[in-house]
C-alpha cells in the first residue's frame, strides 16, 4: 500500500483522474504497477504528516505538504494483481 496526496491539492489532474476513475498505473521505488486509488481520512492524515515532517523538516514547501488543503486529498494506491 502507498498513500500520495497531491501538492496542489483538489485541482491537481492526476487527483481529479484518480478520484474519478479509482485506479491508474503509479510508479514507485523503480516499479510501475497498476493501482487501485481510494480515497482515505481519519488517523492516517497523522501519519502522512509525520512522514512528511521527518522527510522534510527543512523544506520550505512542508506547510503546503501538511496543510488542510491537502490533508482532504489523501489517497491510498492499492496494488492490482
Amino acid at each position: 500500500m502507498y498513500v500520495r496526496r497531491p501538492y496542489s491539492g483538489r485541482d491537481s489532474s492526476w487527483y481529479k483522474a484518480a478520484v474519478t476513475q479509482r485506479a491508474g498505473r503509479i510508479t514507485a521505488a523503480g516499479l510501475t504497477m497498476d493501482g487501485t486509488f481510494v480515497p482515505v481520512d481519519g488517523p492516517i492524515d497523522d501519519m502522512v504528516d509525520d512522514a512528511y515532517r521527518a522527510k522534510y523538516a527543512s523544506s520550505p514547501y512542508l506547510s503546503a505538504m501538511i496543510g488542510e488543503r491537502v490533508r482532504s486529498t489523501t489517497i491510498k494506491i492499492m496494488p492490482r494483481r
